[in-house]
């Protein structure tokens, strides 16, 4: 049994929707169960975990953005996540789980990128934007089955399928519509995840290892076409159907490294690693058809303090040409002043600082251009101008 308690003040000094302060909070709890040593079942393990998010956070209140500053971020509630059980068979090389879950439990996540407080280095900004109910991803689980197998040392495979939308149909924020995690959906539409990682086991790679990963997702929910109505005319038209032509299929290719590129000679533990994740998918029924995010990690940066992490990144949300055209469409008929911009990219700067065996502090600092790329939001239907945050976190392991 762990749990803990995430807790963060951001201060927005200057841009976004306005000035000022917010905090956000998550308590969370996890149960893992040898089944072998519990009731004699060789290589089973039963996982359970939940949350208690507590406040919206800077993105809602401040600036109204797509790449959430922080990864805490939900509407209040508390909330089932986990509820698996993983069966490992073949000494360790095959392993089959069913349950619920999220996909970033396992699948598109960059080790040294976990370090950072943006959402987007923990889950890829497209896949948040464009999947129904922002897919299955914190704070909203949905039921899956999942194989991964390991042929070898240096190859594994990994193959998942999930419902497609882990909230109920219906209006308004789909975190309210599954509150408390328990809508366990299995009648809607799928999502297929696919990935393939590779680590080099040579002696080069063994100083400073190296993962490569390439992946994939196919969605067969519904999305609507980001130009075009369902009668083959223009979505900003005042003459307009007003109904989005529906496309009944997505998807997405991604790529992932990992690497290691210096190690302190006289410690080991102490290094740096540099990460690089890029995700595409068709621009016609996504709002976003190009994510990247991108930066390095530094274990041990000072003196004495060997398990300090320093890290700097940057995430890039691309808006889709074909929601960019709509834009100046709307421009074209009078109903807008401007179009959007062609995208959100959040600069990272952040320093993680265990203080004790139970304390870590976590001072954030993020500068986000373009928030929303000008889209409308909250805030109104302007441009946001930049703007820039700073933040600190709090965790205690309780």
């Amino acid at each position: 049994f762990a749990a803990q308690e995430d807790s963060e003040i951001w201060a927005n000094a200057a841009g976004g929707g306005k000035t000022g302060t917010d905090y956000v909070g998550l308590t969370t709890a996890k149960l893992a169960v040898d089944l072998c040593k519990l009731a004699g079942w060789q290589g089973a393990q039963f996982f359970v975990s939940g949350y208690d998010e507590h406040a919206h956070g800077p993105s809602r209140g401040l600036l109204g953005n797509q790449q959430l500053v922080s990864d805490l971020e939900a509407a209040p509630s508390i909330k089932l996540f986990d509820l698996y059980l993983d069966q490992t068979l073949l000494d360790g090389k095959l392993s089959l789980r069913v349950g619920q879950g999220g996909v970033n439990d396992e699948l598109m996540i960059t080790s040294y990128g976990l370090l950072f407080v943006n959402s987007s280095f923990g889950f890829p900004a497209m896949t948040a934007a464009v999947l129904p109910s922002g897919a299955p991803n914190y704070p909203l689980a949905t039921p899956f089955a999942r194989i991964r197998a390991k042929p070898t040392d240096e190859l594994t495979i990994i193959a998942a399928l999930f419902n497609g939308d882990p909230a109920p149909p219906g209006p308004g924020d789909p975190q309210v519509r599954d509150r408390n995690g328990t809508a366990f959906r299995i009648d809607g539409n799928t999502l297929s995840v696919g990935e393939m990682q590779y680590a080099p086991a040579s002696h080069a790679s063994a100083n400073l290892p190296t993962t490569y990963k390439l992946g994939g997702w196919y969605s067969t929910s519904p999305f609507a076409d980001q130009r075009f109505d369902n009668a083959g005319g223009l979505l900003a038209s005042p003459a307009s159907t007003g109904t989005a032509l529906i496309h009944h299929r997505d998807w997405g290719i991604y790529g992932v490294i990992d690497q290691r590129v210096w190690s302190n000679p006289d410690d080991k533990d102490r290094g740096i690693g540099i990460f690089f994740l890029a995700m595409g998918g068709p621009s016609d029924r996504n709002l976003s058809n190009v994510s990247a995010e991108a930066g390095m990690s530094w274990r041990g940066p000072f003196g004495d303090r060997k398990n300090d992490v320093l890290g700097f990144g940057v995430a890039y949300l691309g808006i889709s040409p074909a929601a960019r055209q709509f834009s100046n469409d709307l421009v074209a008929f009078g109903r807008a002043s401007a179009g959007y911009a062609t995208s959100e990219t959040v600069l990272e700067a952040t320093y993680q600082a265990p203080i004790t065996d139970w304390l870590t502090l976590q001072p954030d600092l993020q500068y986000v251009i373009n928030p929303n790329a000008g889209m409308p939001n909250s805030f109104g239907s302007r441009p946001e101008p930049n703007a820039f945050l700073l933040g600190f976190r709090v965790t205690i392991k309780l």
